[in-house]
This record gives structure tokens, sequence and C-alpha cells, in this order.
């Protein structure tokens, strides 16, 4: 049977903590130099899943970022000396 929207919300994620965990973690976890292990093994874990960009794709993002970034600077620069236009005309009248 096809599950409801609520059982999917209600599902944990794979790895995520749930309230009871939280516990079990503190416990095992007693002095400063232990959480900085163990901070350092799980980001060392975490860092293995991550997909990182190639060279085409990161030269193709920053070219879309750079003309996005030159477009609304135009914009706004035509906006700001028309409304600078406006202003001054309104105050010398």
């Amino acid at each position: 049977m096809a599950k409801t929207i609520k059982d999917r919300l209600m599902e944990r994620m794979p790895g995520t903590r749930t309230a009871t965990d939280e516990g079990k973690y503190a416990a095992a976890s007693v002095g400063f130099p232990k959480k900085v292990s163990n901070f350092y093994k799980e980001f060392k874990t975490e860092m293995k899943k991550v997909t990182w960009p190639g060279r085409k794709e990161t030269l193709s993002s920053t070219g879309v970022v750079i003309v996005t970034v030159l477009f609304i600077v135009i914009f706004l620069g035509l906006v700001d000396f028309a409304l600078g236009r406006i202003v001054q005309s309104v105050l010398s009248y």
C-alpha cells in the first residue's frame, strides 16, 4: 500500500538523529578531546560524500554569476541616474 504524505514526513532520514539518540551521544563523549575527535571523524566522513564540481562546471557557474552581477549593476546604475535627475529637476523647480 502506498505511504501517505504524513507517513513520509514522519520517516527518519538516513544519517539524522532522534531525541533518544541525543542522549546516547551526549553520554558517550565525556571530555573536550573526545568531542573534537568525534567531530573530526564525522567531518571526514561527510567530506567523502561531497561531489565537487569540475573545472568546466566551475567556470560556467562563475560566468553566470559575473554576467548576472553586471546586469544588476547596469540596471541599478540606470535607476540611480534616472531618480537623481528627477530629484534634481524637482529641487531646481
